[in-house]
């Protein structure tokens, strides 16, 4: 037997009742959602153990935060940026940049006419 129900984004599908086994399904797409492998959590248990949430984030690739009104947001983890192992040779691009020196009386000149003297 089947009744037509209206889902919570207004869209229509059947409420199945099977009398023999006394079991009931939703025939709805939406219905997926809870059929994935994907954890989901409440914004309650969000507040109250975020590491816990979290760590399923970095074990799963991604989880679901569900509110009251029955929206539904996704937490994934971002790739952390790749850490410096090793730095460039900056001695070696300022001497092929400026192969001589600036001998120091032109630097004072220099600052001097900086400093408008």
């Amino acid at each position: 037997m089947k009744l037509p129900v209206v889902g919570p984004r207004g869209r229509e599908h059947a409420l199945v009742s099977n009398w023999r086994n006394h079991r009931t399904t939703l025939d709805f797409s939406a219905n997926a959602d809870t059929m994935s492998d994907m954890k989901t959590f409440t914004v309650r248990e969000l507040d109250r153990e975020p590491a816990a949430v979290l760590d399923a984030a970095d074990k799963d690739g991604v989880v679901r935060i569900k509110r009251r009104d029955g929206r539904l947001y996704s937490l994934q983890p971002v790739a952390a940026p790749r850490k410096i192992t090793s730095l460039p040779d900056f001695a070696a691009r300022r001497k092929a940049i400026f192969p001589r020196t600036i001998p120091a009386s032109r630097v004072r000149l220099a600052d001097k006419l900086i400093a408008g003297e």
